[in-house]
């Protein structure tokens, strides 16, 4: 796990506030330590969190409960070759399914959705064109990652290509159908950061990007990409959110 007095300055430098009084609860009470990063206990421990430190806290306390879940695995992330813009991307990424699964009402795994969404560019390594996800597919591999972590690093690029447009992109035809609900939250938390983290669409955060996703990607080529890209984001918005209404 990464050291207390980080996570300290982590926060400090992402919000002015050390929020010290909430790392504090997290880690410097062994009795009730592994209860406080117990992703089975992720929706409660959330709640206990903005209401005693408030919203910003939450986005912090998910971001040190990811930190210390994905510590080795973000190390083998960067020996693996993957840029360190990347890295920090997917352990964002990892945070926001984290904050999703502490929301939805279905079964999730949230160790695969964290790990998969860690790993989902491993790709990146090597390329950042489209075929990134058959890459980092190979290298997961290569690395022993379990299947379930391969498949969302293959299916993650566009959210699930067609046959015809895996032809017209020049990679493997198969079936690259989204299924599972961690594959599902992966594609999309991924698409979430990208809107309020690359500043192309003014004065967009967190909750923003979420709340005017549709309109985002309605709007905006970036994130739009083809018509068939589109309708697939749009379809896992309207799954997702239904899963937590």
């Amino acid at each position: 796990m990464p050291p207390y007095a980080k996570h300290l300055e982590i926060s400090q430098q992402r919000t002015g506030n050390d929020y010290q009084q909430m790392h504090d609860w997290l880690d410097n009470h062994p009795d009730h330590k592994a209860a406080r990063h117990d992703l089975d206990a992720l929706a409660a421990n959330r709640a206990y969190v903005k209401a005693t430190w408030g919203e910003e806290a939450v986005t912090e306390f998910l971001l040190h409960v990811t930190e210390d879940l994905l510590m080795k695995d973000t190390a083998t992330l960067k020996n693996a070759g993957v840029p360190e813009d990347a890295v920090q991307h997917s352990l964002e990424v990892a945070r926001k399914c984290l904050e999703i699964a502490s929301r939805v009402k279905i079964p999730v795994d949230k160790h695969l959705l964290a790990k998969g969404a860690l790993f989902h560019d491993l790709g990146k390594a090597k390329s950042h064109g489209l075929d990134h996800g058959e890459i980092g597919a190979q290298m997961a591999v290569d690395l022993g990652l379990d299947e379930t972590i391969r498949q969302i690093i293959l299916k993650h690029v566009r959210a699930g290509l067609t046959e015809s447009e895996a032809k017209e992109y020049g990679l493997p035809v198969r079936d690259y159908t989204l299924r599972t609900p961690e594959e599902k939250i992966v594609t999309y938390a991924d698409w979430l950061v990208d809107i309020y983290t690359d500043g192309i669409v003014p004065g967009a955060n967190e909750a923003m990007a979420e709340a005017q996703y549709v309109e985002i990607v309605n709007s905006y080529d970036k994130y739009s990409k083809t018509p068939a890209t589109k309708q697939r984001f749009l379809a896992l918005h309207t799954e997702i959110q239904g899963w937590m209404a």
